[in-house]
């Protein structure tokens, strides 16, 4: 199994656990509802990488050096009393159907945590999490295009 196909599992199985274990779940991106924008505010607002860096920093560093094309935020809301955000992102602009995502689990008490495979590479700021998503294209013989972090 590659990396880029045991990354693709672990996202599927952090939505699947999400969606199908827990059931009566409520899926929104783009802001249907006005407390869909709170949340993801919320994470973008409230989370930081160990150097002090936002979300918002590091999507922007990142899709300057790696293959790495920002979409959407969106929700994914159980009935646990657990909240998750979600940002979506592709490798190459034109990617359709091969999209990644990062997910962010609001407990109800406040506390906020990145979920793997992506966690500790963001958690140490953008330089770490771009070195990390090289260094999976490298791993799997991607190979071109830009950006590049010698251009």
């Amino acid at each position: 199994m590659t990396k880029k196909m045991a990354e693709r599992c672990v996202f599927w199985l952090c939505l699947g656990l999400v969606l199908i274990c827990r059931g009566g779940l409520a899926v929104t991106s783009g802001g249907a509802r006005a407390n869909d924008s709170t949340l993801v505010d919320k994470v973008k607002s409230t989370w930081r990488a160990q150097d002090g860096e936002t979300v918002e920093q590091i999507i922007s560093n990142v899709s300057k050096v790696a293959h790495f094309v920002p979409r959407t935020w969106g929700i994914v809301q159980p009935h646990d009393g657990a909240e998750y955000v979600f940002f979506s992102w592709a490798k190459h602009p034109n990617d359709k159907s091969d999209e990644y995502a990062i997910l962010w689990k609001l407990a109800a008490d406040g506390a906020m945590k990145i979920g793997s495979p992506y966690a500790r590479p963001m958690e140490l700021g953008w330089r770490a999490f771009a070195l990390s998503l090289i260094a999976s294209e490298v791993a799997d013989g991607q190979r071109g295009g830009e950006p590049s972090l010698f251009a």
